[in-house]
Parts: structure tokens; C-alpha cells; sequence
């Protein structure tokens, strides 16, 4: 509530992450919802940490209680996205169904030693909407993510929505994250995430709530939205590109109608003391970062 109350900007504010995996963990979470829940025994740090040098973010995800005995009989799921970053790679992600969880090491061990994901895993075109619910990690995550999340469930995307581990970004909740685009929307009601949602339908992002994509760094992500905020660009695809130049400059390239396009964005990075913390658990005096553009031009 204080980051809306300060006027905290979502844009550019999106976690960094190019790989995800989700594990269904269907019982309660603490603030590490990895370690401190009933996945927690089967998640050493030797498997923790081999998965955090090969750039893979490890989320909790479950379902919502009326489903829990259903998911039981069918199995547990898993699931791994290699994240797109425009102009580099497309997203790849796969699923796979396990037991019990003391089969994730097992069933992600390829992932852990940076190799292919192994037998069991299968191509899945599905559209996951993540929405952070971890109220251990951060009080607004339950306040903002839980009320969230029950909207959803009553929506036409209910098949889709999963309740997930800390994603990065509190005071910035309700949070979503679209995957496998890796898209990160923020300060979303259930309204304000159907419009989310349906603009994604409709192959446009909804400029108001998003956070930037997870691919980019920070100063990235800030040089594309200015381009398609001062543009107009709302298509999902529009950006082709982004490259980090000198002196605070990028150069992001977009479809145009007669081609590919460019512009020159020249960016200042600002650190902005906050009067209030941050986070619910936060300390007093601290700063966030922010981007002011300070030119764009069409090459």
C-alpha cells in the first residue's frame, strides 16, 4: 500500500531471471518456501545451489484447495521454462508429472549439471499466470496476491492461474508473472489483471501494470518501455531487440511497417531515497532505483 501511496513507478522493476522452475508444493510455505515447506527435505543446498549457478529461478507453485485431491491422484507438476529474450532465443518450456516430491532431484538432475532436462519431460505450449501469494516472505503478498488470485479463479483464465513462491518485488503487489513470456505486471486487482490478461489474449501488452520482462536488466527493460510508451507500441512482438551501448544509451529495434526499426534511447538511472521502507520488513532510509529518459531518436 505505501509503494502506491508514494507513487512508486512499476516500470523497469522486473527480477532478472532466464530460467524457471516451478514445483508443485501443495502444503503450507514459509518465507523461503523451498526450504520451509513440505519440499523443503527434498531440496538439499547441493541441489539448491546447482540450480542457482545455472541461472534457474526455483518457485513453489500450487493450486487453489478444492483441487488438491485432484492433483494428488494425477500426480505432481513440474515445470521448466527457458525464458525469451527478443532478438536472442524463443522460449522453451517442458513439464513433466512426478509422485512425490522426493523425485525432484531426480527428475531435474540434467537442469542441476547444465545439461539437456532428460526422459519424462514434455514440450508444453501452456500459458501459466504466476501470482505471488507468499505472505511469509512479505505481508502484502497475501493482503494484495491472495484477494488476487480468488478474483482470477472466478475468471475465463482459472485453468491457468497458479499461486506462487516470493517472485521478487513486494511493495509492488499484487504481482504477476506471465510465463513462458517471463513478463512481470504489477499493482494488479482482479479488474485491472483481466485487462492484463485479455491484452495478452489479444497479443498486446497492458503498458499501465508492466514491470518489464524478466531477460532484460533493469536499465533494459526501462529503454523498451520508454520506446513503446513515446511510440505507442503495444504489441507483444514489437520489440525485436535491445542493446546495451555507452553512456547510458541502448539501441532498441522494433517491427515497423516498412521493416525493422531503431531507436537511440539515452537513459539516466536515478537512486530515489524512499521516506518509508520499501517492503513491509524493510528497513527505514532506504533507496530504489529509477529511470529518467533523457532522449530518444529514431535512427
Amino acid at each position: 500500500m505505501a509503494a502506491r501511496e508514494r507513487g512508486d513507478p512499476v516500470m523497469a522493476t522486473a527480477s532478472q531471471v532466464s530460467s524457471w522452475l516451478l514445483v508443485e508444493v501443495n502444503g503450507p510455505w514459509g518465507r523461503d518456501a523451498i526450504v520451509q515447506s513440505e519440499l523443503g527435505p527434498h531440496a538439499p543446498l547441493v541441489w539448491r545451489q546447482a540450480m542457482k549457478r545455472q541461472g534457474i529461478r526455483v518457485l513453489a507453485v500450487r493450486r487453489d484447495l478444492r483441487s488438491h485431491q485432484q492433483h494428488e491422484r494425477d500426480g505432481l507438476t513440474l515445470v521448466h521454462v527457458q525464458a525469451p529474450r527478443p532478438g536472442v532465443r524463443e522460449a522453451v518450456a517442458s513439464r513433466r508429472a512426478i509422485h512425490d516430491l522426493h523425485e525432484v532431484v531426480a527428475a531435474t538432475a540434467g537442469l542441476a549439471a547444465g545439461h539437456e532436462l532428460g526422459a519424462g519431460w514434455e514440450p508444453d505450449d501452456s500459458r501459466y499466470v504466476l501470482v505471488c501469494t507468499n505472505g511469509r516472505h512479505d505481508a502484502c503478498c497475501a493482503t494484495f496476491g491472495r484477494p488476487l488470485v480468488r478474483a482470477l479463479r472466478e475468471s475465463q483464465w482459472a485453468d491457468q492461474v497458479w499461486e506462487c513462491s516470493h517472485i521478487g518485488g513486494d511493495r509492488f503487489a499484487g504481482n504477476l508473472v506471465l510465463l513462458p513470456d517471463s513478463l512481470y505486471f504489477g499493482h494488479c486487482d482482479g479488474p485491472e489483471a483481466e485487462r492484463v490478461l485479455r491484452a495478452h489474449d489479444e497479443g498486446r501488452l497492458e503498458l499501465g501494470h508492466f514491470r518489464g520482462r524478466s531477460t532484460f536488466r533493469m536499465p533494459e527493460q526501462a529503454a523498451e518501455q520508454f520506446v513503446r510508451v513515446e511510440t505507442g507500441l503495444d504489441a507483444l512482438d514489437a520489440v525485436r531487440s535491445v542493446e546495451a551501448l555507452e553512456d547510458g544509451r541502448h539501441r532498441v529495434t522494433v517491427a515497423g511497417p516498412d521493416g525493422p526499426a531503431a531507436y537511440l534511447v539515452t537513459l539516466e538511472r536515478l537512486s530515489v531515497p524512499s521516506p518509508t521502507p520499501l517492503t513491509c520488513k524493510g528497513k527505514d532510509g532506504a533507496s530504489a532505483p529509477s529511470f529518467q529518459l533523457v532522449d530518444l531518436v529514431a535512427e
